[in-house]
């Protein structure tokens, strides 16, 4: 991990500048250090609920494909169960363990927040009500601890979610709450927390916040501090 480095929260709709200075003085700190032999991103795109989504398998898709050509190896999860999911962060904490590289977590689909935790829906979940979001779904968190567990000397956790919630006759917190990570994690929200996010036009074949950080990533010699900075509202 980075010594002296906090967690950065990035949302999009938020002056970035003074933000984005710290996470490019932590990415050269780590880059300082060694080498970065190995960077994994677990990709997931979830759409394929009661009520669909238009497109976050397309937005994993065209994610996957752009983080490969940047030299990640990716796991991808394309309208994932719950157990699924589960089995994909277990096989990303174990490529990563002990390997001081970068992991990523990129999640498009919808999330939710309950008591300001913030959790990733699969599309076979099953909710009556809030009681039933802990057992039915995936907590952001889990990828945390993951990261955590492995030792990476950096970590990414991109959100596409808080779509509206799609489960009518429940209570929920609007959009997702502000995640607690360790140091040298940097997150980054398709919104401010507490708001919704735009799944885009069918036409566009991706969501707004995802269909404009492909064009940014897929820029020559792209550097991700710079990326997620132009990538805002």
């Amino acid at each position: 991990m980075l010594d002296g480095i906090t967690t950065t929260v990035l949302p999009m709709t938020q002056p970035l500048r003074t933000l984005f200075a710290t996470f490019a003085l932590a990415l050269a700190s780590a880059q300082a250090q060694a080498p970065i032999d190995l960077k994994v991103a677990l990709v997931i795109g979830n759409a394929g609920y009661q009520r669909a989504l238009l497109n976050p398998v397309n937005d994993a898709k065209a994610m996957g494909e752009t983080l490969r050509g940047l030299g990640f190896e990716v796991i991808e999860v394309r309208d994932g169960s719950k157990a699924q999911m589960a089995e994909a962060i277990t096989r990303l904490q174990a490529t990563l363990k002990g390997k001081q590289g970068v992991g990523m977590l990129y999640y498009a689909g919808h999330g939710l927040q309950i008591d300001a935790r913030n959790f990733m829906v699969p599309v076979d979940a099953r909710i009556a009500k809030a009681g039933d979001v802990p057992a039915q779904t995936v907590d952001v968190a889990a990828v945390i601890d993951a990261f955590k567990t492995a030792g990476n000397r950096m970590s990414i956790v991109v959100l596409d979610a808080c779509r509206d919630n799609p489960f009518g006759g429940i209570t929920t917190g609007k959009g997702l709450a502000p995640l607690d990570a360790p140091s040298g994690t940097f997150l980054a929200y398709a919104t401010a927390p507490g708001k919704v996010a735009s799944d885009g036009e069918a036409a566009s074949g991706n969501g707004l916040y995802t269909q404009y950080l492909l064009q940014e990533l897929k820029k020559p010699q792209a550097r991700i501090e710079d990326v997620f900075k132009r990538v805002r509202f």
